[in-house]
């Protein structure tokens, strides 16, 4: 019996879950200093020699933590009460994760690989793009465990959701985290029937990671 594992536990605090378009993280982010306030963490940040404030939504964040984050938008010559002095910006994130540091390497952005297929082109190309080894690229959105196999949803901006074009599923045994942009390398399956109301109309089956492109 075809059984897929949810995600268990408690809820995740607000503001953790990955944005649509996934973390923004170009290197490993580190919290530095924290101020708790009513509704939002104002966090100082680290990346290598770089600093900057970024304020999000109360992600249980700790000094030390490693933190993934989404897309902001910046405040300048910000006056942060709780120093008694003006900052130069602060970037209003409205999702962040805290993270170990194996995790924060794993989600680094990486480049889209060369030869990778869109999700909306493996769709609408499935009569000629079936039963061949593809390359796909996208964000992850969602991933289920079951029968030994994890089933990585992909999406990556292509694609109508109303023509059920837009997020692709990726049979592997190398599964990421949610939210990284990742790419797979696998045999492209048309009108697969699993079995117990599982049915894809495209699968990438038994993929491996593919390495990013040199920039």
């Amino acid at each position: 019996m075809l059984v897929l594992l949810g995600t268990l536990g408690c809820p995740q605090p607000r503001g953790t879950e990955p944005p649509p378009e996934g973390w923004a993280n170009s290197a490993p982010i580190r919290v530095a200093q924290i101020f708790d306030r009513e509704d939002s963490q104002l966090l100082r940040v680290k990346q290598g020699p770089l600093e900057t404030w970024v304020e999000v939504p109360p992600v249980r964040a700790r000094v030390g933590d490693y933190i993934l984050l989404g897309q902001g938008s910046a405040r300048t010559e910000v006056e942060i009460p709780e120093l008694g002095q003006r900052v130069p910006q602060v970037v209003d994130i409205a999702h962040a994760r805290p993270v170990d540091l194996e995790t924060a390497k794993q989600a680094v952005i990486s480049g889209l690989p060369e030869g990778a297929v869109p999700v909306k082109e493996v769709f609408r190309n499935l009569d000629s793009l079936a039963e061949r080894e593809i390359i796909v690229y996208g964000t992850v959105t969602k991933v289920a465990g079951a029968i030994g196999w994890s089933w990585v949803h992909l999406k990556d901006s292509t694609g109508e959701p109303s023509a059920a074009e837009y997020d692709l599923t990726v049979q592997t045994r190398e599964p990421p985290i949610e939210g990284k942009r990742v790419a797979y390398k696998g045999l492209l399956r048309a009108d697969v029937d699993l079995g117990f109301g599982y049915h894809y109309d495209a699968l990438v089956e038994e993929a491996v990671y593919v390495e990013r492109s040199s920039p």
